[in-house]
């Protein structure tokens, strides 16, 4: 019997479980592609599988041939970085193909092809509905990546709920002690980078006059008003504005600036970070000052 291949139901279900794939390794990563990025990395991994059909090309379905695509597929999502992170990238990659892959077949096998006996006694096949097995490998992926990456990460960081961080801006430097918090999800709507929380008066000595005055004279709940007063300074490009709605308050602004550089220090081990924004919080974090900043879980397993 002839099995007939759809070249458009090929194209659409490598599409889909490549962005779940690539989905998944950008939460487990704590680095978040741009759609476009993520759409065209999934389609590199579109053209790979229609290649492997092409007769003549059979060394497209060689090992080598799928980890330069794996590569590919990390670099157009992520970006190129130092080379640990882009390996570190690739192994997550892979895991989340084959976690995929392994929910896929699963269904697949659960719901194939069965006999069930009818009313009149006769023999029914009853066939497997790819659409729903694709529909519920994306749902189940869904849920693996939004509440098991955030456990995951909070694994990362069980063994020091509270870390050293010290924050660099202009050359000048604050140390203070940072709350991981699983809660905090923030990113920057421009770059996507994590946000780190951190009371305004930690920062205060490291902070232009322009934003202590806005501090100072309690307008910065006002997003128009501090993009307008800041806009014609030197340092405006390293401005952001970051949308809340937590830390007590609903439909909030917090003025975020890019720093230097951040430091982290967990598990004996010290970390830099520069592709991080700092959201500047009018209040005490604690009352008891036990710590003085918000840091994102995500950066710990940067």
């Amino acid at each position: 019997m002839r099995q007939v291949v759809y070249l458009d139901e090929i194209i659409f279900v490598n599409l889909v479980m490549n962005l779940t794939v690539l989905w998944l390794t950008s939460r487990f990563i704590g680095k978040k592609g741009s759609p476009a990025r993520m759409i065209t990395a999934a389609a590199v991994g579109c053209i790979y599988a229609l290649v492997v059909f092409v007769p003549g090309l059979g060394l497209a379905a060689g090992l080598y041939a799928k980890l330069l695509t794996a590569v590919m597929m990390v670099l157009i999502a992520f970006g190129f970085a130092p080379w640990k992170k882009v390996l570190r990238s690739f192994l997550y990659l892979l895991l989340a193909g084959f976690a995929v892959g392994g929910i896929a077949s699963g269904l697949h096998y659960l719901w194939q092809n069965t006999l069930v006996v009818q009313s009149d006694g006769r023999l029914a096949e009853i066939g497997y509905n790819k659409w729903l097995v694709l529909s519920c490998t994306v749902a189940l992926c869904y849920c693996a990546g939004k509440w098991g990456a955030t456990l995951w990460l909070k694994r990362a960081g069980q063994t020091a709920d509270k870390i050293p961080l010290t924050v660099t801006l202009w050359g000048k430097k604050v140390s203070l002690e940072a709350l991981v918090d699983t809660g905090n999800q923030l990113v920057d709507p421009l770059s996507q980078h994590p946000v780190v929380i951190v009371e305004y008066e930690v920062l205060k000595p490291l902070l232009p006059e322009e934003i202590c005055g806005l501090f100072h004279e309690g307008k910065t709940r006002d997003g128009s008003h501090m993009i307008l007063s800041l806009s014609e300074t030197s340092y405006a490009k390293r401005l952001r504005l970051i949308p809340f709605q937590s830390l007590g308050r609903e439909n909030g602004i917090l003025l975020g600036i890019r720093p230097d550089v951040i430091e982290i220090r967990y598990n004996d081990k010290k970390q830099q970070v520069k592709d991080v924004v700092v959201g500047i919080y009018d209040q005490k974090l604690s009352p008891e000052t036990a710590y003085r900043a918000l840091l994102h879980p995500q950066l710990l397993a940067s």
